[in-house]
């Protein structure tokens, strides 16, 4: 699987949970607050004045997508400033605008902070494909892209005045197929984030590496998209948002958001109004997928304030257990035992593309959450790959959503079929070119009994539904998938199953000769006389493990033989915890 390079300044699983400096409130009281909530570290305004021992541990928060002022805004396709009155936002690629934001992280190094946390360089992205892009700046670069890919041949054109007429002329929403080269520009606006984005954290690196000191490149974003994902490997660490109130646990997102950040810290902030319980509960999944969920109390009410954005409340004794399921976590990872530090098991390998992303407007990522989700109901270990190159060889691919998959990466799945692989195809699959035109051979048909694809098997379901927010999945909604699977992968050797009434999330992952299951009770009540089996190919000969929980629970505990498995019941518990046999 794919691990992004690791920055020598921040180490494995860091404790990575932002606080923001809310205003009005003492840098101190703020601190004693973090340290009760387990968050950290504290991001404050470059202004802000903070002792000395606090600079050195905090980050500076750079308005890396905002406007520094309101002429220096980027421009809708009408022509107003982009972004909501009072707001305006940045220019991707405007000298100007990068050259303000070096300035701000030249500051924040001889200030003497840890580092920057940039905050939301995507948010001229937000606006949408009209929204933004439409400065002279962003038009100049944008004809220079044209010509370019046209050749020398490629005349100047009125692009602006094109999309008027377009939306003029439109009688409903304009996405990129609606538009004079909308393709073209969609990339391009894809593309002006990701250069952004190196552009920031190249010259905060080179001023750190002048001043001969570690300065850590971090953001905060505003969408889980395309862009953001491939940006954010430029980063030391991102937060990237969650809508809770459309989870159900949240494992697909996670997951994925762990594959975009191999082995650097990533944070989930929770936006919008979500139940104290799921909450947690997408803490406990969060942790165990080696990500940190962010809390509105966590990360403050700055950067929401900012753009008149409301987060939701968490109960005072919800952030007590979400503070001992951060001191866990970490804990974990100082044993060297965090997710993102050591290789997880994978019967399925489910691939996330983001081309295949970009051109069907988001719908392949939320086909990929769902069916994220959907495995992990099953129990089935499904680590999300972004390239197929990273598939291990023995697992099943699965494929959702992928209407718009690169044509070089249909005819990758279609050489592993007929080499003896297998595939889940969930929903339409179909061939794109570069600029997401169809083109290209796809694979042959799929069944849901499964069809033999050279001497491999192909496996096609419709699409996922969307779940009902909140709400864990019904056995009755499981049942094609768990056939499906059966198919691909067999019935008598499953790396990991539960028996009992309180439902689990099982991550697996192994280091070396030990391998570690990765547990949350996503119940509302405590887990008790859960039965987990491990498969015998998984667990190796190992027959003793240790038992840890959030709630401070230690244990040694004995794995009994069963079949091609061993099992034991496991200890009461809530929330996250782990199991950790041999090594």
């Amino acid at each position: 699987m794919y691990r992004a390079s690791l920055p020598a300044s921040m180490a494995v699983q860091t404790a990575f949970a932002p606080y923001r400096l809310p205003a009005g409130v003492l840098p101190q009281e703020a601190a004693r607050t973090a340290l009760a909530a387990a968050a950290e570290p504290l991001v404050v305004r470059l202004d802000e004045p903070l002792p000395g021992g606090m600079v050195a541990q905090a980050l500076a928060d750079v308005a890396a997508g905002h406007a520094f002022a309101p002429d220096e805004a980027c421009r809708a396709a009408d022509g107003s400033p982009s972004g909501a009155p009072g707001h305006p936002r940045a220019c991707l690629v405007s000298p100007r605008h990068r050259a303000r934001v070096e300035q701000a992280v030249t500051a924040a190094l001889a200030a003497g902070f840890a580092g920057v946390c940039l905050d939301r360089p995507d948010a001229p992205m937000a606006q949408g494909i009209l929204g933004s892009g439409f400065c002279p700046d962003c038009q100049r670069a944008f004809s220079k892209d044209l010509a370019r890919e046209y050749g020398d041949h490629f005349m100047p054109l009125d692009y602006l005045a094109m999309a008027r007429e377009a939306l003029a002329n439109a009688s409903g929403a304009v996405g990129h197929a609606a538009l004079p080269f909308g393709r073209e520009f969609w990339r391009f606006r894809s593309a002006a984030l990701d250069r952004a984005v190196q552009a920031y954290a190249r010259a905060a690196r080179d001023a750190a590496r002048a001043a001969g000191r570690p300065f850590q490149v971090v953001a905060q974003l505003a969408a889980v998209g395309p862009a953001q994902l491939l940006a954010a490997r430029h980063l030391d660490a991102a937060i990237f948002p969650v809508k809770g109130d459309t989870q159900t646990t949240g494992a697909g997102l996670f997951r994925l958001l762990q594959a975009a950040m191999g082995r650097r810290p990533c944070a989930a902030a929770v936006q919008g109004e979500a139940p104290a319980a799921l909450v947690l509960r997408l803490a406990g999944v969060a942790a165990a997928c080696g990500v940190e969920l962010v809390t509105p109390a966590a990360a403050g009410a700055a950067s929401h304030a900012r753009d008149g954005a409301a987060g939701a409340a968490t109960p005072a004794r919800e952030l007590e257990a979400l503070a001992a399921l951060r001191r866990f976590a970490r804990q974990v990872g100082a044993e060297r035992h965090a997710p993102g530090a050591v290789e997880p098991v994978a019967e399925c390998a489910l691939l996330y593309s983001p081309e295949a992303d970009l051109w069907t407007g988001g719908d392949h990522r939320a086909q990929v959450e769902r069916a994220g989700d959907a495995l992990a109901a099953l129990h089935v270990q499904a680590p999300v790959v972004m390239r197929l190159a990273d598939a291990p060889p023995g697992a099943a691919l699965v494929l959702a959503g992928a209407g718009a998959l690169p044509a070089a990466d249909v005819q990758e799945v279609k050489r592993r079929l007929e080499a003896g692989g297998s595939a889940l195809l969930l929903g339409e699959l179909a061939p794109v070119d570069g600029d997401g035109r169809p083109g290209g051979p796809s694979l042959p048909p799929g069944k849901a009994a499964g069809a033999k694809v050279g001497k491999g098997t192909l496996v096609a379901l419709p699409a996922l539904p969307a779940p009902r927010a909140g709400a864990l999945l019904e056995p009755a909604q499981l049942e094609p998938l768990a056939r499906a699977l059966s198919v691909l992968l067999g019935k008598g050797r499953r790396a990991a199953s539960v028996a009992g009434r309180t439902p689990l999330f099982v991550a697996l992952a192994r280091n070396a000769e030990r391998l570690d299951a990765h547990l949350v009770s996503l119940g509302p009540a405590p887990a008790q006389g859960v039965t987990l089996f491990l498969g015998a190919h998984v667990a190796g000969p190992a027959r003793r493990a240790r038992f840890q929980a959030a709630d401070g629970r230690d244990e040694r505990i004995t794995m009994n033989p069963s079949g091609y498995s061993i099992s034991t019941v496991l200890p009461a518990f809530q929330g996250y915890a782990t199991l950790s046999i041999g090594g």
